[in-house]
């Protein structure tokens, strides 16, 4: 735990305290409205009908004459804080290879400095997923107040907290939500279109309407639109993760028939892969995935997809992180997970030099 924190506090101060600049994507647009917004009162109100929490904070923060840096400071606390904190809920004793996995992701660099706002609900996110993975009745009344937080500070966490309750209440097999998922790459190839204008309707995010309706002119401001098989391809990597663990468990049960476990939990592969805890948990953590990245699958030729993207992004290395670290899926795996950490971080690496 001693070394994912000092890492977490340097990225903290290292992201908080960056110039305010363009360079960081909206860092500059979000100061520019810190620092024109009028000093008043922050009154602690839930409403479902705008991001209520977010205001709150950033009135507190104004209210409190803070300088902007110390405003982004106190975000990006929140944003690396929470997600150490889910992970440590999480993989207690193997912190310090989860943030590895969660620091070296694609996205969380850009969500920690360009999409904060976003970053921060989706960190609150897996730290009310992790509160209520032991399922204790209090925990869950907790963590769906969290959920609720985290709803008050970005609206499109609603996608991610109903693809959450599906998979802690309905969906008892990833399998399912996998091939939901090869589903919408064929509706987004079919009907991507219509599908897009029908969730611009929904309301849950106001910019996903203005991005729907964007011009030519203005996508092209954009690096790329149209079907983006690059980040398809990269968003497969926890959903083949899924599908071999739960093929392997499946090949086992067959050869070996059911452990007892098996039986009296029915949850496939619960001691032998993993115990029947640790297998839900990973089992309610994919299909969130799937689901989420599921839609933005069906949206994904549209000029706002990587935006989206983020929405099941997030989960990306806490899936991963936990399969390879609480799962027994191959011989030799620390060295396993070893590679699979590096090969993880060599892909940020060779886009960030490609400047994606």
């Amino acid at each position: 735990m001693v070394p994912a924190l000092v890492l977490t506090l340097f990225l903290i101060v290292y992201m908080g305290l960056r110039p305010v600049s363009n360079m960081f994507g909206d860092t500059w647009n979000y100061a520019y409205i810190y620092n024109k917004m009028p000093v008043r009162p922050a009154i602690f109100a839930i409403d479902l009908n705008s991001e209520w929490l977010w205001g709150f904070i950033m009135n507190t923060c104004k209210a409190s004459h803070l300088t902007v840096s110390t405003w982004f400071l106190i975000i990006e606390i929140g944003y690396l804080g929470l997600a150490l904190l889910g992970l440590k809920l999480l993989l207690g004793e193997n912190s310090w290879m989860a943030m590895l996995f969660f620091l070296s992701a694609f996205s969380t660099f850009t969500y920690g400095t360009n999409g904060i706002r976003n970053g921060l609900a989706c960190s609150t996110c897996i730290f009310a997923m992790a509160y209520s993975a032991n399922r204790n009745i209090s925990q869950m009344l907790i963590s769906g107040f969290i959920l609720l937080l985290a709803f008050g500070i970005h609206r499109s966490i609603a996608l991610p907290i109903a693809a959450f309750l599906l998979a802690s209440y309905v969906i008892k097999s990833p399998k399912i939500a996998i091939y939901f998922w090869i589903a919408s790459i064929g509706l987004s190839l079919v009907a991507g279109g219509t599908l897009i204008n029908l969730f611009a309707g929904l309301g849950f995010d106001d910019r996903m309407s203005s991005y729907s309706q964007m011009s030519e002119a203005d996508a092209s401001e954009f690096s790329q639109t149209g079907f983006r098989w690059d980040f398809l391809l990269y968003s497969a990597m926890p959903i083949w993760l899924t599908w071999y663990v739960n093929q392997k468990a499946e090949k086992e049960r067959i050869l070996y028939g059911e452990t007892e476990e098996e039986q009296e939990t029915g949850v496939l592969g619960a001691g032998r892969i993993a115990d029947a805890h640790s297998m839900r948990v990973f089992n309610i953590l994919a299909t969130t995935y799937i689901l989420a990245n599921s839609f933005w699958v069906m949206v994904i030729s549209a000029a706002f997809s990587n935006r989206f993207a983020y929405l099941s992004w997030f989960l990306y290395p806490v899936v991963i992180a936990y399969g390879v670290i609480r799962l027994h899926i191959w011989e030799d795996q620390d060295k396993k997970a070893g590679l699979i950490l590096l090969g993880h971080a060599a892909f940020t690496h060779i886009m960030f030099l490609l400047g994606k």
